[in-house]
């Protein structure tokens, strides 16, 4: 079904971005024959049933229609059923599963998740829920795209049960990945020194099919790092070392921006979208995290100049919008996995050296996420 509002968003972004336009005619394109095909099937079956004898019973035609309905209803709560996993992504492309619940009971028996090797391949980790797709971005720039149902489940303490590069080319390594439920119209990307770059879903899809290049960052040696819902609002960048930048996404240039300035040893480990104000928590890997109100720092009118200190840090692995009662998940340098509770983190109003909420500082984390 073509909406009011979808004729009106295409308008408004070919006059913004008069380079989308191919993109968007192919998409509404596409959109016309799928509802000129439907249709075409709809009417030949009101001809078919006009043309049928009374002797042919509707009974069986409801039945079968029920019967689908059935199976359609069964697939679909199979589809519930399936839980939220935490997903192991290496930087080779080798990937596993776990459900969140047995993750759960093994940071609390302390059983390693991987062994040592496979360890030291992890990018990164993500919450993972049932319909999820995952979207992947590499160091050349390039995208990929998988399905939670091709992820094969993770061998307690063992090595990655696929084999790696994969739909790499030689030297290419995973740097970003995010798990998509409903795609936005603009994805933002940023790397790993601060350019950030906001393009029209639907052209951004087609280049990706293509295998083209995403992500062209004017930067030495630079590589994505994450990739965040660009449709409104402001983007925030957080640092290794606890600096962060905010400003409205709708300030990045066409050709992309950088979007902070940088000391040489530091770079940008995490990104937000902020449609609005939030809190937001900022997560290191010693086990200390800080709680931070958005409104204590306004978002800046373009991209660019020095970032403000959030945490009193130089070991930030990520930053997340807060959620009361969540809690972390870290997987740890000895391949444990650890939860943390977040409930007695208090709200700062500057920035500090954080919240002691596990002393992880002879067994840092590699990598975190916040389990709601």
């Amino acid at each position: 079904m073509i909406r009011k509002s979808d004729v009106q968003w295409w308008v408004l972004e070919v006059k913004k971005h008069p380079g989308s336009a191919p993109a968007i005619i192919e998409e509404l394109a596409r959109r016309l024959t799928e509802l000129d095909a439907e249709n075409e099937r709809l009417r030949d079956e009101i001809v078919r049933l006009q043309r049928r004898t009374p002797a042919a019973a509707p009974g069986a035609d409801l039945q079968a229609l029920q019967r689908k309905v059935e199976t359609l209803q069964n697939l679909l709560d199979g589809e519930k059923s399936i839980e939220t996993c935490v997903l192991f992504l290496s930087d080779r492309l080798q990937s596993a599963h776990l459900p969140l619940s047995r993750a759960g009971q093994m940071a609390q028996e302390g059983r390693p998740a991987l062994d040592k090797r496979a360890l030291l391949g992890l990018r990164c980790l993500l919450l993972a829920r049932p319909r999820d797709e995952f979207l992947l971005l590499t160091s050349q720039g390039r995208g990929l795209k998988a399905q939670l149902s091709d992820i094969p489940t993770l061998s307690e303490g063992g090595g990655w049960p696929t084999a790696e590069g994969e739909g790499l080319a030689a030297g290419e390594r995973l740097t970003a990945a995010v798990a998509v439920g409903e795609p936005p119209r603009f994805w933002t990307v940023a790397t790993r020194r601060g350019y950030v770059q906001r393009r029209v879903r639907v052209a951004f899809d087609r280049q990706l099919a293509q295998g083209d290049r995403l992500v062209k960052s004017p930067l030495r040696n630079d590589t994505p790092v994450a990739i965040v819902n660009g449709d409104r609002g402001d983007l925030l960048l957080v640092t290794r070392w606890g600096k962060g930048v905010r400003f409205s996404q709708r300030a990045i240039e066409g050709q992309g921006s950088l979007g902070l300035d940088l000391d040489p040893d530091d770079e940008v480990v995490a990104a937000l979208a902020l449609p609005a104000d939030t809190e937001i928590l900022i997560a290191t890997a010693t086990g200390y995290a800080t709680r931070r109100d958005t409104t204590r720092f306004e978002a800046r009118s373009r991209p660019g100049g020095a970032g403000r200190s959030l945490i009193q840090a130089h070991d930030v692995l990520a930053a997340f919008p807060y959620s009361p009662g969540a809690r972390l998940l870290y997987l740890t340098y000895s391949a444990r996995l650890a939860l943390v509770s977040t409930a007695d983190l208090p709200l700062q109003e500057r920035a500090g050296k954080g919240t002691l909420l596990r002393d992880l500082s002879r067994d840092p984390g590699v990598a975190v996420l916040l389990v709601a």
